[in-house]
């Protein structure tokens, strides 16, 4: 989401019209399901096959970029952007993980990949279509344009980005072969690598890494690495698409283990940020901090123990509906800035996951989640280790703790907030989820 640096005549112009158009949230949308469906499956005992791919989705002209302020348009490339997919299959079970170097991806755009993504052999419920929030890359939300008339969305580019995503997901899948795997986390020392601007001191600084090789200790096939902070070294004076620290994350995995890596945001919100030093020139403080965990990736992958040649798959998965209580949305909406259904009373859908890679556990969220609502997750899963990844398969903006969400320090976090209740509602569904796998796992089903 874009940061408090918003220019002011763009914030007086969305709020002279959310006056006029009233809440927006109530709405004429669709009714709520009467049912909402929780599904979990649970693979046989059979060895494991991956496969990785990456598919560059580098816009090719100019486009609106996303976070910080409005009208900002790119002038050139520093680094290419990627969709980089990883597929597990394990008997009749194929998971889907595809991580793209841009701000976000709307519900209605994920959605929208479902047809296609059936017709290459994936269930949808299955797949994780993941943003890493790069604060260098395209507008694929909305807010960056010219508001409240112009969208920053740019059609040509979100069709881009969704036939690379689908490109990345059926050449990982071509690539299937035997593999193992093995997890594990680190503790990141902080300074000079991240930092809390509104709580100090209250970041998760537990990098988790997850290696994939070819069975019997062969080649590398993906290497994923998973981080609570956002992707924004360059400042808002910049005006060239890049990937931000993860693409030094990535290059220095894949200079020193071949395969395809693959960075992942975590638990960023409220506001976990780079702790970049004074004066320093940007691309360099990318380079370096990117460098920095990539290198304490390295180091965890080299420490990690017997790699899973049949880890036990499982999944759930679920739908989840957020009542919301920010204008911003229903106005957004309405004027064309934000392509997003709002249910009849105010309610968005969203969802929510949860994957069992042997001991490993991984968790999604549909946003940016704070760390103390991240930790708690985590520790609810349960997992050897548990990661958990936030912007999957949706971007609502900022999941806050409901004792907090009216303190001053989270002013600019609440105007990009569904609500209150949103953040503890997410962590609830995610621990309902983590009984269920377990039932799931110890049934036999």
């Amino acid at each position: 989401m874009p940061r408090r640096r918003v220019r002011r005549a763009t914030a007086a112009a969305l709020l002279a019209l959310g006056i006029l158009a009233g809440t927006g949230c109530a709405g004429l949308g669709p009714p709520l399901p009467e049912a909402v469906a929780v599904r979990t499956w649970r693979a046989p005992a059979a060895p494991l096959r991956a496969g990785a791919a990456a598919v560059d989705v580098t816009p090719e002209g100019r486009v609106f970029l996303a976070g910080y302020s409005v009208a900002r348009r790119s002038e050139g490339v520093h680094d290419p952007l990627f969709a980089r997919a990883l597929v597990l299959e394990s008997g009749d079970l194929r998971l889907g993980l595809v991580a793209v170097d841009v701000v976000g991806i709307q519900r209605q755009d994920r959605l929208a990949l479902d047809a296609r993504l059936a017709a290459e052999g994936f269930d949808p419920r299955l797949v994780w279509l993941h943003a890493t929030h790069s604060h260098a890359g395209p507008d694929t939300l909305g807010f960056w344009g010219v508001p409240p008339f112009v969208s920053g969305r740019d059609p040509a580019y979100l069709e881009r980005l969704a036939d690379g995503v689908i490109e990345a997901l059926a050449r990982a899948r071509d690539a299937l072969r035997p593999a193992e795997l093995a997890a594990g986390s680190v503790a990141l020392p902080t300074r000079g690598i991240l930092r809390n601007l509104r709580r100090p001191g209250l970041v998760d600084a537990e990098l988790g890494v997850v290696h994939v090789r070819e069975a019997g200790g062969g080649a590398s096939v993906a290497s994923l690495v998973v981080l609570g902070c956002h992707p924004e070294v360059l400042p808002r004076t910049s005006r060239v698409v890049s990937a931000d620290f993860p693409a030094a994350t990535v290059a220095r995995l894949e200079g020193a283990l071949g395969g395809v890596g693959i960075y992942a945001s975590g638990a960023l919100g409220g506001l976990v940020t780079p702790d970049v030093r004074e004066g320093a020139e940007p691309h360099a403080e990318a380079a370096r901090i990117g460098g920095a965990v990539g290198d304490a990736a390295l180091d965890a992958i080299a420490e990690l123990g017997a790699y899973e040649s049949s880890p036990r798959l499982a999944a759930a998965h679920t739908p989840l509906h957020l009542p919301l209580h920010n204008w911003r949305y229903g106005l957004a909406t309405r004027i064309g800035l934000l392509d997003r259904t709002v249910h009849r009373g105010g309610w968005l859908e969203t969802e929510v996951n949860l994957w069992a890679l042997g001991a490993l556990r991984l968790l999604s969220v549909p946003g940016e989640i704070t760390p103390d609502l991240g930790l708690r997750a985590r520790a609810a899963a349960g997992g050897r280790p548990a990661l958990l990844l936030g912007l999957v398969n949706d971007e609502l903006g900022y999941l806050l703790p409901a004792a907090d969400f009216d303190q001053r320090l989270y002013a600019y976090e609440r105007g990009f907030s569904p609500g209150r209740e949103s953040g503890q509602r997410v962590l609830e569904r995610l621990r309902d989820l983590t009984l269920l796998l377990r039932q799931t796992l110890g049934s036999g089903r």
